[in-house]
């Protein structure tokens, strides 16, 4: 979803590039440097968007949150006890948004530490609770 800012930038660069006089401009280069900027600026301003929008839903930042202390476990070299976290996120929460994110990333992480029989039956359990979700 295009946002105000992203409207007023688009249509700015649109209306430079449009009515900036060639004879102006030292080169063709310069009009090229212009429409990049304004691209760069574009994208940013969609960056800022997209994270305001997963900051803003607490199902979208928990998954986010996940990711991010997934990631700063296996920094660390610690991938294991990814999965004590993800335990702990199925058995305090009861969104189902937040706990297929769980049996997803738990699933994942059983399967690469040569867990997989675990990780069969996890992601099972995780597909019944669906299934009786869905009923």
């Amino acid at each position: 979803m295009r946002t105000v800012k992203t409207v007023i930038v688009s249509i700015t660069a649109t209306l430079l590039l449009a009515i900036a006089p060639v004879s102006h401009a030292q080169s063709q280069d310069d009009l090229a440097l212009m429409q990049t900027f304004l691209n760069i600026m574009t994208d940013y301003l969609h960056i800022i968007d997209a994270t305001h929008g997963i900051v803003s839903d607490p199902e979208r930042a928990a998954i986010m949150q996940m990711q991010k202390i997934q990631e700063a476990y296996e920094e660390r070299g610690e991938k294991a006890r990814v999965a004590d976290v993800l335990r702990d996120i199925l058995k305090n929460s009861r969104n189902p948004a937040i706990r297929n994110a769980a049996y997803i990333k738990l699933g994942d992480i059983l399967k690469e530490t040569g867990r997989t029989d675990e990780a069969i039956a996890l992601l099972r359990e995780g597909l019944n609770e669906n299934i009786n979700a869905s009923n």
